[in-house]
């Protein structure tokens, strides 16, 4: 546990006291779902009292210096159960009607252990990040006013991951998707209010709910403020994705585009540098990318040089739901981004103004080979893609939380009334 003053500037939401459930208390923010979290969280403190609790592998629990979290109050690590026990309570909770992607964080333990955290603190209001988390209030008896992250529209990203996989994972498909649309539907009508990352999914949502659901306001993924273009006069050079490759949707895009595209990228740009970058780099990876003359980069404390320095970004995406950060964070710092349309669905992008964008292999390649020709063309990508960074700002999401907040405090009060 961990205590930390604080110094913003007093609102009218200023006394209220908020516990934001997240996945992981991690301390690195190397996947997308991780900076949401950590981001919003930093917004939340700008006018509230924060803690947080979320899963923690062992070995890797924060110290709550990091950068990232130290904006929190307090800390409630949940160690992350493993083994035997972790299939029996994963099977369990899947057996009782819970989705595959919800059961895997075991609401049977974690449940219990919010529970405890809410008996003994006062809380004005819950933040929950992402749908698994909320299968929580199946078990937790608490009038709180909860706010809902939603990070992906859990449903339609289920469809595309599970007909991606092995016959005996499509199979499952069908009863995943059916799970979460319930899950997704009693969390809209269980919360005061909810967060989407796009109009997209915020339509998507509405859909699910029939309109029938308190409101859903747009959160859009945003990049730091410290993302900027590198102020160094030296030439950009090489080519970079950068993910969390234990996910299933960067791998499998990955080696699409080092199967399908990266030979006929090698026909006109044989010495080209290419770098992976991120995290979850497993073995079996690692030595297919070094057969094919790939530099891998794991687990970098900071990916803003690595995106300063390239050329362009590429982003292979072929299955997935909400939106990508990596694209925001490359606008800001200048980088030019080359990516499926999946991979930019959500973003307010513009093919061929500030991305370009490509869903087979050649057509992928082709614009990758634009992009390292054309120097005009690089720098109306990199001049329009900055220019749209400038509104994608976590900094500038303050106000918006804090708007939020106010309207569920007053409707609180109002039913207290």
């Amino acid at each position: 546990m961990k205590t930390a003053g604080k110094d913003n500037a007093p609102t009218a939401v200023d006394k209220i006291k908020i516990l934001q459930l997240v996945k992981w208390l991690s301390p690195s923010e190397n996947t997308g779902g991780k900076i949401r979290s950590c981001r919003i969280g930093k917004a939340l403190s700008s006018f509230a009292v924060v803690d947080a609790v979320g899963f923690v592998i062992p070995g890797q629990e924060p110290t709550g210096k990091e950068d990232q979290l130290s904006h929190y109050n307090r800390l409630y690590p949940f160690p992350i159960v493993r083994g035997t026990r972790f299939f029996r309570e994963a099977f369990t909770s899947f057996a009782r009607g819970l989705s595959l992607r919800t059961a895997r964080f075991l609401p049977g333990v974690f449940g219990p252990f919010v529970e405890r955290i809410l008996k003994e603190n006062h809380y004005d209001a819950i933040q929950v990040e992402e749908l698994p988390l909320m299968a929580v209030w199946d078990s937790v008896v608490s009038d709180i006013p909860v706010v809902f992250s939603s990070h992906n529209v859990e449903s339609e990203l289920s469809l595309r991951l599970f007909r991606r996989r092995n016959p005996l994972i499509k199979s499952l498909a069908g009863v995943e998707y059916r799970r979460m649309v319930r899950e997704e539907r009693k969390a809209l009508a269980r919360v005061r209010a909810s967060l989407a990352v796009s109009e997209k999914d915020r339509d998507s949502l509405l859909q699910l709910s029939h309109d029938n659901v308190s409101p859903i306001h747009v959160l859009p993924n945003c990049a730091h403020d410290r993302f900027q273009p590198s102020v160094s006069k030296l030439p950009v050079k090489g080519i970079l994705t950068v993910g969390s490759f234990g996910w299933y949707p960067n791998r499998e895009g990955l080696m699409w585009f080092v199967d399908k595209v990266l030979p006929q990228l090698r026909e006109k740009f044989p010495e080209e540098i290419i770098r992976v970058v991120g995290s979850e780099i497993c073995p079996s990876l690692c030595r297919k990318l070094k057969q094919h003359g790939i530099d891998i980069h794991a687990d970098v404390p900071d990916i803003l040089p690595f995106l300063q320095e390239a050329r362009l970004l590429f982003v292979p995406l072929r299955i997935g739901g909400g939106t990508r950060i990596k694209i925001v964070e490359a606008w800001a710092a200048g980088l030019p981004v080359v990516s499926t349309t999946l991979g930019a669905e959500g973003l307010p992008y513009r093919p061929g103004v500030n991305i370009l964008t490509a869903d087979d292999e050649t057509g992928f390649a082709s614009e990758m080979n634009r992009l390292l020709e054309d120097d005009n063309l690089y720098r109306k990508l990199r001049s329009e893609g900055l220019e749209e960074s400038r509104k994608l700002r976590w900094s500038t999401m303050n106000p918006l939380l804090a708007e939020i907040y106010r309207n569920v405090m007053k409707d609180r009060e109002v039913a207290a009334s």
